[in-house]
């Protein structure tokens, strides 16, 4: 029906997106869902806490400034005192955030579609919605944090909202459905949708070690979940000596993690290169042989989703190793696409590495049958054109103004 609709009218689907913070580079992948809308027609604006125009030179990029539907801040010059108001309100955080958001919902009126990423953006709206004050369609993406907290506090219900006023609930990940439609979500309105990449945008290239140094990468944010401390503690243990490990990316454990590598005696091997424009990102991962993210859940439960970076490092040839954790091994499968060892297991983290070292050869097909699971199952180009599709329908459902 939409697509009739359009045709008739000769106008756009009017698609806003609310997220935290615009543009991110942490968040990737909203900005190339952003871009696929962009190139399938769409009229794309996004509603946010906080913009970074300015204060993040990698991805402040006019194509974010300049989007048909605006960038603006939910709460207008009052974002700017969110967190301060957080503190302040306390127990009655919830009320007085949801009466904050009612007041400027006029913002997100327009809408044909609201895709929100994160359940916590998705609770917003949701009350919103149920109080009547806009009619768009809702459609929440549940990334990791906002799925595996509430599972490690046992508040998972807390979406019931967005269970009963959105239409359509898209995890990243089985893992994250599962527990969703556990929790009470229809199934039928749960669809699991793939963060992707664009394979045509990326390189393949396979680099033996059989004669050089052995070159380790990881790309990621300095946080619990991502595992580097037990990265840092498996190649401690690897026998051969000639590797070096580069590790991108900024985070509270930084300094933490410098710490570490010096009392594990490798510290003169370990180069940590801090955040890196994603330009310079691609050309590092083309330099290295093995990409390392041996995800963990956090103590707090944060989980990831299926890591981006991981995606791309498949795409561009390198050998990956990871961990059975949440939905990674949706995307790795041992021994076939890469390399997976349990949660928080340095000692086969350290074994799988190892084999890896000696074994350059028989990695070069698990790498090439890596690189074509991307093609297949993780192509952003595809992803985006599905998404589009689904945003297109879901927008016949608005109800009149």
């Amino acid at each position: 029906m939409s697509d009739q609709l359009r045709r008739e009218h000769g106008l756009p689907v009017r698609i806003c997106f609310v997220v935290d913070k615009f543009p991110s580079l942490s968040e990737t992948f909203v900005l190339d869902q952003i871009a696929g809308c962009l190139e399938h027609g769409m009229e794309v604006g996004v509603v946010c806490n906080q913009t970074t125009f300015g204060k993040d030179a990698h991805v402040d990029d006019q194509r974010w400034r300049d989007l048909p539907g605006r960038v603006v801040c939910w709460w207008g010059g009052l974002g700017r005192y969110r967190p301060l108001l957080r503190k302040w309100s306390g127990k009655f955080w919830d009320k007085l955030s949801t009466a904050i958001d009612l007041f400027h919902a006029r913002k997100l009126r327009k809408a044909d579609v609201i895709v929100a990423h994160f359940g916590t953006n998705g609770l917003r709206v949701a009350r919103v919605i149920k109080r009547g004050r806009i009619a768009a369609p809702l459609v929440t993406i549940f990334h990791g944090n906002d799925v595996g907290g509430p599972m490690h506090d046992n508040t998972l219900g807390r979406y019931k909202t967005v269970f009963e006023n959105g239409v359509l609930q898209m995890p990243v990940n089985a893992f994250f459905r599962d527990a969703l439609i556990g929790t009470g979500a229809s199934p039928a309105q749960v669809l699991v949708h793939h963060m992707g990449v664009r394979p045509g945008e990326i390189e393949y290239r396979w680099r033996s070690w059989e004669s050089e140094p052995l070159s380790f990468i990881s790309v990621c944010r300095l946080t619990e979940k991502k595992g580097i401390e037990y990265a840092l503690r498996a190649l401690a243990r690897l026998p051969r000596r000639d590797w070096n490990y580069s590790v991108i990316g900024a985070g509270e454990l930084l300094k933490q993690l410098k710490r570490l590598a010096n009392e594990l005696g490798i510290a003169e091997r370990v180069n940590f290169l801090g955040a890196r424009p994603h330009v310079e990102v691609k050309q590092r991962l083309r330099d290295a042989h093995v990409f390392v993210l041996p995800s963990v859940g956090a103590y707090d439960g944060d989980l990831e989703g299926i890591p981006v970076a991981l995606m791309e490092a498949m795409a561009a040839g390198l050998t990956v190793v990871s961990s059975y954790h949440s939905g990674i091994p949706e995307l790795i499968e041992d021994q076939k696409t890469g390399f997976l060892a349990p949660e928080r297991d340095v000692a086969a983290l350290a074994a799988k590495l190892a084999w890896i070292a000696d074994n350059p050869k028989p990695c070069e097909p698990i790498a090439i049958a890596a690189r074509r699971k991307i093609e297949a199952d993780f192509n952003a180009d595809v992803l985006n054109q599905r998404f589009a599709r689904i945003a297109t329908e879901l927008a016949g459902m608005k109800a009149p103004r």
